[in-house]
């Protein structure tokens, strides 16, 4: 017979996935995006000037699916955060990049993050904080492996 005790750390975690979700949505909300929609757009932020970004790099950031990314992305582009044009090597993908709105969208969006990040760690020392960064990426590891 199987306990309830042995789903306790999956139970946890999704409903922490679930809390942090729900804070970023409402710490986003004065800015007119989603959780998903300001992670994609950070992501777009910090990388465009180092490489093409192009959506199959915001689904594997982000490990999300297609259909959500290609989501994501026509609404960032109808609230002109990002643009699209075609990459330079192959007509048949689109390179994503930050509209002028968007990269003003930099700092606050910075910003919340840390907001959320001191709240879910508040109380913490430093070193729980890198064992629990550590212990969290060990799980994303052992999850994302075999997909």
């Amino acid at each position: 017979m199987i306990e309830n005790s042995q789903f306790r750390t999956t139970s946890k975690i999704g409903l922490l996935g679930n809390a942090v979700t729900k804070l970023k949505n409402k710490r986003t909300q004065f800015m007119d995006l989603t959780s998903s929609q300001s992670e994609a757009i950070r992501y777009i932020l910090k990388n465009h000037h180092d490489r093409e970004i192009t959506a199959a790099d915001v689904m594997e950031n982000l490990r999300l699916s297609q259909s959500t990314v290609a989501g994501i992305i026509k609404r960032l582009e109808g609230k002109d955060l990002i643009t699209r044009r075609t990459m330079d090597n192959d007509n048949r993908k689109s390179v994503i990049l930050p509209t002028e709105k968007g990269l003003r969208l930099d700092n606050k969006l910075r910003q919340t993050a840390a907001e959320v990040e001191a709240q879910l760690v508040s109380g913490m020392t430093d070193n729980e904080i890198e064992t629990f960064n550590t212990l969290l990426q060990k799980a994303l590891d052992n999850i994302t492996k075999e997909n």
